[in-house]
């Protein structure tokens, strides 16, 4: 009865005994939630934001976690999935703003210049007092540069209401100084249109397409797409789940300079963000990168060098832990790789020799073949060629990514 009421009355629904089961669950869920916050459970961890060509920590993102006092460290996808788009979701972002504020304005007093980025819900921005809440706590603060604040906001939840939603990014950038990024970028479905209707002031590329940044082309050309995208509406790009210092490379030579990732920090309790700035040592190759001069054709070689080094890399690898312990192979494909794309690429621009090339086609196609060979013996179950050829193959390599540099 209750079902079909909330549902909107004049209609019946047949009782579920397993979906009452559940909702009864989630509303336990719920409560302990409600008393996880009056109990002052919740804490937010900070992970740095840097950039990369200068090593300047210049940011931190404030995420949520529940310190549970029997289960421990809880992350946020096991307990925020279960308050979306209910009150206790606007409860939970209030307090995170409240949070973050007051930590920003111990940071300010006591020197440290940070800008600190607050995840949104599109549910609590649309709230009917999120601004006059937003506006409220902001004065609590008064010592806080709000220039020094930014709101991130996923890029699939603005399609609830993008019109909406996007008056009220720019009454929080217009009347309080706040800056606001899109999370998540490249995830959704309608990602040019929120470039030209949310005016957001940074873009964030997401985790998925950085992770394999060097082993899927097609990650790589959606990053490629979301820079230059940035860049054409102008805005600023930052790109997280950078794990790596060839990650960081990459992204450098593509355009993108801001990175956060496992690679700079993971998330940390604000006590030992002081202390972690203090040790922090920037990433000397990132640096050289981005203060080498560099033509579009030295970035071009580059970037094919760090594809070509990740492509044996992991190939090696995989030989070696053993058939049993192996990774996802490197694409196979010559056709459909990194390297191949890039020199279908490289043909078509014409920014390289035609004898160069050529001889590039050639080392590419017997350097396929070989590792083929390789690992068709070594899945077959004879792996004593496979790690006979194998210092052949990685001579193979390093003789095709000399092709580019003669």
């Amino acid at each position: 009865m209750y079902q079909a009421k909330l549902a909107g009355r004049n209609r019946y629904i047949i009782a579920n005994h397993s979906s009452d089961q559940q909702n009864d669950l989630k509303h336990n869920k719920q409560q302990e939630i409600v008393q996880a916050l009056v109990n002052n459970e919740f804490a937010l961890y900070y992970q740095p934001k840097v950039d990369m060509t200068t090593g300047t920590v210049y940011g931190v993102e404030a995420l949520i976690r529940w310190i549970h006092p029997q289960r421990g460290l809880i992350p946020p996808l096991q307990f925020l999935p279960l308050i979306d788009s209910n009150d206790l979701d606007i409860r939970i972002g209030n307090w995170v703003i409240n949070e973050a504020l007051q930590q920003l304005e111990k940071w300010t007093q006591q020197g440290i210049e940070l800008e600190v980025s607050i995840n949104i819900s599109s549910h609590h921005i649309l709230s009917d007092s999120f601004y006059q809440k937003l506006d409220a706590t902001l004065a609590l603060y008064p010592t806080i540069n709000s220039q020094k604040v930014q709101l991130e906001i996923l890029e699939s939840s603005a399609l609830s209401d993008i019109n909406t939603i996007s008056r009220i990014i720019e009454s929080c950038q217009d009347n309080l100084g706040i800056k606001v990024a899109l999370d998540d970028f490249g995830t959704g479905y309608s990602s040019l249109t929120h470039l030209k209707n949310l005016s957001a002031d940074t873009i964030k590329i997401d985790r998925s397409f950085v992770r394999n940044i060097l082993g899927d082309p097609g990650n790589s050309a959606i990053i490629d797409g979301i820079i230059g995208l940035a860049n054409a509406f102008n805005r600023q790009v930052i790109a997280e789940g950078v794990e790596s210092t060839e990650h960081g490379i990459a992204l450098i030579l593509m355009g993108c300079i801001s990175a956060q990732g496992y690679g700079i920090a993971k998330p940390m309790p604000a006590k030992d963000i002081y202390d972690w700035l203090n040790a922090y040592q920037s990433n000397e190759q990132w640096i050289l990168c981005g203060q080498r001069h560099q033509t579009e054709k030295d970035k071009k070689i580059k970037l094919f060098q760090l594809v070509t080094n990740h492509w044996k890399d992991q190939f090696v690898i995989n030989i070696n832990v053993g058939l049993n312990n192996a990774l996802d192979w490197p694409i196979s494909n010559q056709k459909h790789c990194h390297c191949g794309i890039w020199i279908k690429r490289a043909l078509q621009d014409m920014q390289f020799d035609e004898h160069i090339l050529n001889k590039l086609v050639q080392a590419h196609e017997s350097t396929h073949k070989l590792a083929s060979d390789i690992r068709i013996s070594y899945q077959s179950g004879n792996s004593a060629p496979a790690h006979t050829l194998l210092p052949e193959l990685i001579t193979a390599f390093d003789d095709m990514n000399t092709i580019l540099t003669c």
